[in-house]
């Protein structure tokens, strides 16, 4: 059996891309940083994951018992010897692990330089990232030098879109099994389509092969998730707990609304997209008001520090606006009642409260968001911010700076 490597084993590693290489004959090797998750799957022996069809009103419970594991820190030497080695490799990895991998492609590159190995290594990179390739490449260059160019060797770097709905289930006691992923059944992986990728006829039947990934993947993040990002923040600040309440609730829905609609069109001028017609603007709010997507606030706007960074569904939209003489008014306005928002069973929420309760809406702003308060439009972007919070929150901005 042809073995896959999966850097990232948390829910979109194991509840779309192992789920789907499994079901198509690859043994999945799941690595990642977390040792007490690894040891667990290894121990426990399987993991199962629910896939629910919305269309269809039926629900698929599989599970996987077919799977190897590698601890990227103890076992360094086994991962990148791994990734050098096999043909197909997928990630689903957060942000902050993106130079941790960059430098294993890299000495996956030396390994295979030294060992004599040319076989194509295609590697597709999963985040909730604009830019995500490039990123890469910048990264593996700093390793590398850069006059390497990996194509020439046969390691082709290709942007995905994991878009699984992954979650962990509402109530893990109700099922020995640990490491359950609960969410939809979408059946494919959106991938670069790479002229050599789509040659291969051993290709994943799962991939579907794509051009302008770059652009879906900012109609996605700066477009689609502001939407849900911006209802969940509005709608919490007034007491509402999911979304079919918040897709209903004027104030949520008009703000979603308009800030979706800043949204696209900065991205559509960067990346050369169609205009959309208003139902399909509208679609991206009301399809929330069905029971079949009814989802909690709370996970919506789970880990908001992320959410608050500077390539993130906020402010990545929000320059983009800006760059091409868009004011990014409800964006920004949506953003100022992220700051707002207290839960505390979210960890990140109490930072953000004890941050602005030491150091005011304006250092917080500054350090969350990752803005160059030296160029114009970034502080045009971080006064709309906290003039906005300002006015939401009635406090007095004179005040607060005695």
């Amino acid at each position: 059996m042809k073995k896959v490597l999966i850097v990232g084993s948390g829910r979109s590693g194991r509840g779309m891309l192992g789920e789907l290489y499994e079901k198509d004959g690859f043994l999945p090797v799941f690595a990642d940083i977390d040792h007490s998750l690894l040891n667990g799957l290894k121990k426990q022996g399987y993991y199962e994951v629910s896939m629910h069809d919305i269309k269809e009103n039926k629900t698929e419970v599989r599970r996987i018992d077919r799977f190897e594991t590698v601890d990227v820190i103890n076992e360094y030497e086994t991962y990148v010897k791994l990734l050098a080695e096999c043909k197909y490799a997928s990630s689903a990895l957060m942000p902050e692990a993106f130079p941790h991998f960059a430098k294993a492609i890299a000495d996956a590159y030396r390994y295979r330089k030294e060992n004599d190995i040319d076989t194509p290594l295609y590697i597709t990179l999963g985040a909730n990232y604009v830019g995500l390739r490039q990123t890469y490449e910048r990264l593996i260059k700093e390793e590398l030098g850069e006059k390497v160019d990996l194509r020439k060797d046969n390691i082709f770097l290709l942007m995905s879109i994991v878009n699984r709905k992954n979650l962990l289930p509402d109530h893990p006691e109700n099922f020995a099994d640990k490491y359950r992923i609960e969410g939809d059944n979408k059946p494919v992986l959106r991938v670069d389509n790479d002229e050599n990728l789509a040659k291969e006829k051993d290709l994943p039947s799962f991939f579907r092969l794509e051009d302008g990934l770059d652009g879906a993947m900012a109609v996605k993040i700066w477009t689609g998730n502001v939407v849900q990002c911006s209802m969940a923040f509005v709608a919490l600040n007034k007491g509402l707990k999911d979304t079919s309440e918040a897709a209903y609730d004027p104030q949520a829905s008009s703000y979603a609304y308009y800030a979706s609609a800043e949204a696209y069109e900065g991205v559509r001028r960067e990346y050369g997209l169609p205009e959309r017609s208003r139902e399909v603007a509208e679609y991206t709010v009301t399809i929330f008001r069905s029971e079949d997507f009814k989802d909690s606030l709370y996970r919506i706007a789970r880990e908001p520090i992320r959410k608050f960074k500077r390539n993130d569904r906020f402010i990545g939209p929000a320059l983009c606006c800006l760059k091409h003489g868009i004011l990014p008014f409800y964006i920004s306005r949506c953003l100022a009642y992220g700051f707002m928002y207290y839960n505390e069973n979210e960890r990140d929420t109490l930072e953000i409260k004890k941050q602005i309760e030491e150091h005011g809406i304006e250092k917080t702003v500054e350090k969350y968001c990752e803005l160059d308060l030296d160029k114009g439009d970034e502080k045009m972007l971080f006064d709309l911010i906290v003039n906005h919070y300002h006015d939401i929150s009635r406090t007095d901005p004179l005040e607060e700076n005695e």
